[in-house]
C-alpha cells in the first residue's frame, strides 16, 4: 500500500465521497438487504448531495483517505451528539467510517478515527462514540481494538432482510 493522505473534506469532496459511500456501504452491508428499493434509498445517504449536506452542517467534521490521490475511504464526525444509552453531554458522534474494499486492513481505518478523536478533544469533547450492526463481527472487533468500549444496544431503524438482526452496539471511547 502506498502512502494514505487524510485530510478533512471540503465541498469539492462531495463528487468522491458520493462514489466512496455507496460503494464501501454496499460492499459492506448488500447481504443485508432483500429490499431493492429500500437499499437505493439507503445508498443514497451515502451519495454526492447527502455529503454535501452533511459537510455544510456547522457541527460536521468529515475526513476523506486518499491513496494516489484517489479516495478510498472517509470518515463523519458529529460535535455536541449524546451519545444514545446514558445521553451524556461533551461527546462527539462519528455515524459513519467506510473503507472500500481494497482499502481495508492497512491502518487506514485507524488514521481516519486518530484524526477524528483529536480534533474532538481540541473541540472539548470527552469521549466520542458509534454504533454497529451486532452481526459486524469484523467492525466491532477493529473498534474494540482501538479503545472503544461497548456500553449497550439499540434497534436499526433500516428496513433489513428477515431474519437479519436489527440489533447494534453502542460503543465509546475516552478522550482523556
Amino acid at each position: 500500500m502506498s502512502d494514505i493522505l487524510i485530510t478533512r473534506a471540503s465541498e469539492r469532496d462531495a463528487g468522491d465521497l458520493g462514489v466512496i459511500g455507496p460503494a464501501a456501504y454496499a460492499a459492506a452491508y448488500y447481504d443485508d438487504w432483500d429490499d431493492a428499493v429500500a437499499f437505493f434509498h439507503q445508498l443514497k445517504t451515502f451519495g454526492e448531495d447527502a455529503f454535501s449536506e452533511t459537510i455544510a452542517r456547522p457541527d460536521a467534521r468529515v475526513w476523506i483517505a486518499r491513496e494516489q490521490d484517489v479516495g478510498v475511504g472517509f470518515l463523519t464526525m458529529f460535535i455536541g451528539s449524546l451519545e444514545p444509552i446514558n445521553h451524556r453531554s461533551h461527546g462527539a458522534e462519528i455515524p459513519r467510517v467506510y473503507l472500500l474494499p481494497g482499502a481495508r486492513r492497512g491502518g487506514i481505518g485507524k488514521k481516519l478515527l486518530e484524526a477524528a478523536e483529536a480534533q474532538a478533544k481540541a473541540e472539548g469533547c470527552d469521549y466520542v462514540w458509534l454504533d454497529v450492526m451486532e452481526h459486524a463481527e469484523w467492525a466491532r472487533a477493529a473498534y474494540e481494538r482501538w479503545g472503544f468500549t461497548d456500553i449497550g444496544g439499540k434497534t436499526f431503524s433500516g428496513g433489513l432482510r428477515p431474519g437479519r438482526s436489527r440489533g447494534m452496539r453502542v460503543l465509546v471511547k475516552e478522550l482523556k
